[in-house]
């Protein structure tokens, strides 16, 4: 696309609105090219893991980041239901009283507050991710939209993509826990250049012990997406002590091998979101091993004829 090519536009028609808790642009790790992701809020899992912890609830929420806070308490004259009180120790925040209204966030000139999630048109994301579709045609990018899990906003989520990728013409990427009715992912799949999808264990009881859902539906669906030969990447992220270990591997390559799902990204363990279960006051439970066997994995799924790589190398 050359420089005199009109901007994309998009049309009048209406479309659902959808909770989202961010937009980012210029990433890399999202797809081919340079992307810009869309984050829609809520998971029907709850990872332990999860470096997006305000992504799991379905609802806006308010972050704390206490280490910026100077206790000047000019969140507690701003909050219109006392769920702020001033102490010794700064302000203290009863959840249970909070609504998530945000009147908090301005009113804070520390940045120490942040709400999480806020209602968006399909215009009001396509406004602002168009903006970068030179870059987009220039490095093979397009948007992908992730979350949280995106399929739990079904309607939203085909809205966006039927503008994104048949009206706008950008590569659209889903980044997905797979975790749906086979109907609501089938449905956008038009709509779709590319599937990132995560399988975190083959075993459906240790599946449900750490992400609180059973892996069946996720299998069903990869199954049926090899079928339908659609282009996925499986992102596996290894977490250590959960699924590293080779029975786990073994078992997934044997079904990515059979169902012909060939392409695999090993995803390593990493803390980044760390400080979002603080700022949500929840606690954050590491696993016991820091380290996951990212090259044995590696190893293991190149020997069953997949093209298995580790995520950023």
């Amino acid at each position: 696309m050359t420089q005199t090519t009109p901007i994309p536009t998009i049309g009048d028609q209406a479309a659902p609105a959808g909770l989202i808790f961010d937009i980012q642009h210029y990433c890399l790790q999202d797809g081919p090219g340079v992307r810009s992701t869309v984050f829609l809020k809520g998971c029907p899992l709850s990872c332990q893991w999860c470096s997006n912890p305000e992504s799991q609830s379905g609802r806006p929420q308010l972050l704390v980041y206490a280490h910026l806070c100077v206790r000047c308490g000019a969140c507690a004259a701003a909050c219109p239901n006392q769920a702020i009180t001033l102490g010794g120790d700064g302000p203290s925040l009863d959840r249970g009283l909070c609504t998530a209204c945000g009147a908090c966030v301005p009113a804070c000139l520390q940045n120490a507050r942040a709400l999480s999630g806020r209602m968006a048109t399909v215009e009001e994301v396509c406004d602002e991710v168009r903006q970068h579709w030179r870059i987009f045609m220039q490095s093979g990018g397009g948007v992908t939209c992730g979350g949280g899990e995106a399929l739990a906003q079904p309607a939203f989520l085909l809205a966006l993509l039927t503008r994104l990728h048949d009206d706008l013409g950008f590569h659209t990427c889903l980044d997905t826990t797979g975790y749906a009715p086979w109907n609501v992912l089938e449905g956008v799949l038009p709509h779709l250049d590319l599937i990132l999808l995560d399988i975190k264990h083959m075993d459906g009881e240790r599946h449900r012990e750490a992400t609180g859902v059973d892996n069946g539906p996720i299998l069903r669906n990869a199954r049926k997406l090899g079928q339908l030969d659609f282009p996925v990447t499986v992102r596996l992220p290894l977490i250590p002590g959960f699924n590293d270990d080779e029975q786990n591997i073994h078992a997934l390559g044997s079904f990515l091998r059979d169902n012909r799902l060939n392409v695999v990204e090993i995803m390593p363990y990493h803390e980044l979101g760390r400080s979002k279960y603080d700022a949500l006051g929840r606690k954050y439970c590491p696993p016991i091993d820091k380290e996951p066997k990212t090259r044995s994995a590696e190893s293991i799924l190149r020997r069953f004829g997949l093209a298995a790589t580790v995520h950023g190398e």
